[in-house]
């Protein structure tokens, strides 16, 4: 049986070693972004789209499945951005958006693929990549669209709609899971040759994305908006992963294994691209960097509760 310590330690370590790298000048800011690089652009991709494509997906839709993640997910970004106007009057509307998008946005690929395969094993990759096919496309488009309305002028959705291609085209992670999906659906097998060269490629991403997070960790300013990255972590970390959990199993009546590989999912600390959409529309850059490095500190903890919470069905595994 796997212990807590055991899934988190590992995952903890690499991301320390990034980040003392880049402190120690071993790796400079540069390399490690090129690293990033490597990991968004090649690695990841080549990861999720051989996971999407060789999963049995089940023969009847999983609706509640999807419906737990993500009206969950945009409930708390919803939430998050209509307390924001309350809390801080002051804070402008693109502002506001960043905020509820850091709220709700989970690191998935290079936090969740590696602490939810290592804690459950590959029996959880029917349900992890079942969301994950989706999860990319459709916070990002949501953010966009609301980021796109609240900084045009005159607001107009046939224009925030019009920005989305453009502004998901260079996703290669999101045209990684699409093209995995369609492949899934064509009943087409992989060719032994790709399949072997997918699989050592995205070997590669776990530890070069955990690498790489503790790289970014290093140069992410923590004073700045430090106050606005805990209320934007007490929506990702507390009120995101519980409302996840109590819709998938009490709602939806979910099996545990597809209750605890959401919950954890959702649980997740904010991931390293809601500081990438707020420099792109400069707006609240400030709180969406610090709020990466508070999320995952912080996460460390109640990613550990939502482990032993879920032990007794990790000793089944």
């Amino acid at each position: 049986m796997l212990t807590v310590a055991s899934i988190i330690f590992p995952v903890i370590a690499i991301i320390a070693l990034g980040f003392f790298l880049v402190r120690a000048n071993m790796f400079t800011s540069e390399q490690n972004t090129a690293l990033n690089k490597f990991v968004f652009m090649i690695a990841a991709p080549a990861l999720l789209f051989r996971n999407v494509a060789v999963t049995e997906f089940p023969e009847t839709t999983p609706w509640g499945l999807w419906l737990s993640y993500y009206l969950v997910m945009f409930g708390c970004m919803a939430l998050s951005i209509g307390f924001a106007r309350v809390l801080l009057p002051r804070i402008s509307g693109p502002d506001c958006v960043i905020i509820g998008f850091g709220s709700s946005f989970s690191n998935t690929v290079m936090l969740g693929i590696p602490i939810i395969l290592t804690a459950f094993g590959q029996t959880a990759a029917l349900p992890l990549f079942l969301v994950l096919a989706f999860h990319g496309l459709l916070i990002f488009s949501a953010g966009i669209l609301l980021m796109e309305l609240s900084t045009s002028s005159p607001r107009s959705l046939r224009g925030a709609i019009s920005a989305l291609p453009q502004a998901l085209s260079n996703q290669t992670v999101l045209i990684a899971l699409l093209a995995g999906v369609l492949w899934n659906m064509s009943g087409l097998n992989l060719p032994d040759p790709a399949d072997r060269f997918l699989d050592i490629l995205g070997q590669a991403a776990i530890p070069l994305a955990l690498v790489a997070i503790g790289g970014t960790l290093a140069t992410v300013p923590v004073r700045r908006s430090v106050g606005v990255a805990a209320y934007m972590s007490v929506f990702k970390l507390m009120v995101q992963p519980a409302a996840t959990y109590g819709v998938a199993n009490f709602v939806f009546g979910l099996p545990p294994l597809w209750v605890a590989t959401i919950t954890l999912l959702a649980a997740m600390p904010t991931g390293v691209l809601a500081s990438v959409l707020a420099e792109q529309y400069r707006s609240a850059s400030g709180a969406a960097s610090s709020s990466i490095m508070v999320s995952s500190i912080a996460g460390i903890a109640t990613l550990s509760f939502w482990l032993i919470f879920f032990a007794p069905f990790l000793r089944g595994l």
